[in-house]
């Protein structure tokens, strides 16, 4: 097991906590020394064996407690928010580490975290845990494409999501819908829903919206509240009216604040679900 806040033994060296699985397993003591001396290069703190957890770093405490973990050879690997301690890079840095040696070590491995792009990255197949309960387990592109329910839609990641006026069916599993906000402009998206009308509501991943400036055209008319530079481009927050808006709406070019624009959805990208009474509240 890799834990959340490393565990490691204080009193014993980094080759020493890597050794500890391997003390009963009847290994001769060069088929141990070979397996550790292994771990250490390939999770790279080979020049580190002999200090001490106190002196490592966060993300050199957690390459230890890896290479602990991988250190027996078994079948199963558990981890639990390991990466939650660690800084942007270093969490980037050791998520791909994680996914080659324990792929290398062909032990299944099974990753408790809150990040939905880290499950996503990590994983071949992802559980969602509401409540206690598994609402949801499929591959990631199921699980972002095709939600169970309006919770698995927000814990993955939308830009918002809206109350529906109207719904018709449209062709190949698409509705037809308008929204209050924009009455006048019909919006195609994948139908998810139940039969149960007065609860359905629209919503719409940032990866399917598109802006371009001004305020003719089609598409829904709107207003950037907000932008942000994340080194790829711009995240924006558009504010759509009464209060509606759509987040984390990203765009190689900057809008300005206070800006007119108008916003395309991409229909694969929205869904019609119905909100649960819990959500609703």
């Amino acid at each position: 097991m890799v834990f959340q806040d490393y565990a490691l033994w204080p009193h014993l060296t980094v080759r020493k906590n890597i050794a500890f699985p391997l003390a009963n397993t009847g290994r001769s003591k060069e088929v141990r020394r070979g397996r550790v001396e292994g771990l250490l290069e390939r999770v790279g703190i080979g020049h580190l064996a002999e200090s001490f957890p106190n002196e490592l770093s966060g993300g050199e405490q957690q390459r230890v407690a890896l290479a602990r973990a991988l250190a027996a050879d078994v079948g199963l690997i558990l981890f639990d928010e390991p990466l939650s301690n660690l800084d942007a890079d270093r969490r980037e840095q050791l998520r791909i580490e994680i996914a080659t040696l324990t792929r290398d070590a062909g032990a299944t491995a099974i990753y408790i975290t809150h990040d939905q792009s880290e499950a996503f990255a990590l994983a071949d197949k992802v559980g969602v845990l509401q409540h206690g309960s598994l609402v949801q387990f499929d591959t990631p592109e199921t699980i972002y494409r095709r939600p169970t329910n309006d919770f698995v839609a927000r814990f993955t990641g939308v830009a918002g999501d809206f109350a529906v006026t109207s719904v018709r069916s449209c062709r190949n599993g698409y509705l037809d819908v308008t929204l209050p906000i924009a009455p006048d402009t019909s919006i195609i998206a994948v139908d998810l829903a139940a039969s149960d009308e007065a609860s359905r509501r629209l919503f719409v991943r940032a990866s399917g919206v598109s802006l371009r400036s001004g305020d003719e055209g089609a598409g829904l008319r709107g207003v950037v509240r907000d932008v942000a530079f994340n080194g790829r481009g711009y995240e924006h927050v558009v504010t759509l009216g009464e209060g509606a808006e759509l987040t984390k709406v990203f765009s190689s070019s900057r809008f300005d604040r206070e800006a007119a624009v108008r916003v395309s959805l991409e229909p694969s990208a929205c869904f019609v679900m119905n909100c649960t009474k819990e959500e609703k509240k």
